[in-house]
């Protein structure tokens, strides 16, 4: 193979893993959407929206990992997700993702999320219409084991009063859907 050859092989393949990835994201997103937004009600005009949905992928940190320690999981998947909650710190939101799910969504998710917020954004409307029950969706990057199909993603919610909570959600591929398999570490002030 020539070099022209080596750098379009390298750069088909570079589209496939982030294609195959953000299809992975759009998956999991929906499961975590179509399990948060289940008894949410349709947000049509003049009805209030309770649960609003933050539109970046928030960063990992070191609390995943101390939620799977007890899990007895395999020290190599321990060890490629703490690389990767080191390595990955770029900047990425849910917007793609929301609107592939958009696209084929059969549950209402659209009118029930509208569109993804900002923190700012959401403390405005909250702060406007004087409402303690308003919380915002966050969602954290996935973070996937290239050795078996599991992830784990952080769940937070936050509202402007001090009842937030959250939890790590282990999920796993079944055929072509993600399920959560269980919450990891919950937690709520």
């Amino acid at each position: 193979m020539n070099k022209l050859n080596i750098q379009f092989f390298f750069i088909i393949l570079l589209f496939q893993v982030s294609f195959g990835q953000e299809n992975q994201n759009s998956l999991i997103l929906k499961t975590i959407l179509e399990t948060y937004y289940k008894t949410e009600k349709p947000v049509y005009k003049g009805r209030s929206q309770l649960l609003y949905l933050y539109c970046n992928q928030a960063n990992n940190n070191e609390e995943l990992i101390e939620a799977i320690k007890e899990k007895k999981l395999s020290v190599t998947f321990i060890n490629e997700i703490r690389t990767k909650i080191n390595t990955d710190t770029v900047e990425k939101d849910w917007s793609n993702e929301l609107n592939t799910i958009f696209e084929t969504d059969k549950n209402n998710l659209k009118i029930k999320i509208n569109s993804c917020l900002s923190i700012e954004k959401y403390q405005e409307i909250s702060t406007r219409l004087h409402l303690n029950n308003q919380r915002l969706l966050i969602i954290s990057k996935p973070l996937y084991y290239s050795k078996g199909a599991i992830a784990l993603v952080k769940v937070v919610f936050f509202r402007n009063i001090e009842h937030n909570n959250g939890s790590i959600l282990l999920m796993e591929k079944i055929n072509e859907n993600w399920i959560i398999k269980e919450q990891l570490n919950p937690w709520s002030t």
